[in-house]
């Protein structure tokens, strides 16, 4: 296993259809980028360890379902 391996990422395609699907009329210059990242990461913060064990208790109970079977 590769534990460098990035398993989630937020490209900035993904900035640009947040920003046309909720019709925010804002245009996104390279140089605002870096903001926008330091803020997803001020927003996401500790998040990310929900979402991890989110994922985790979801993975435990997939198997234990595959195993009633």
């Amino acid at each position: 296993m590769n534990n460098d391996q990035i398993i989630y990422s937020i490209s900035i395609e993904d900035i640009l259809t947040v920003i046309e699907d909720n019709n925010l009329k804002l245009e996104i210059k390279k140089e605002a980028i870096p903001f926008i990242e330091d803020k997803i990461g001020d927003f996401m913060g500790d998040k990310w360890c929900d979402a991890i064990e989110y994922a985790l208790l979801e993975l435990k109970q997939s198997r234990k379902n595959s195993n009633k079977k």
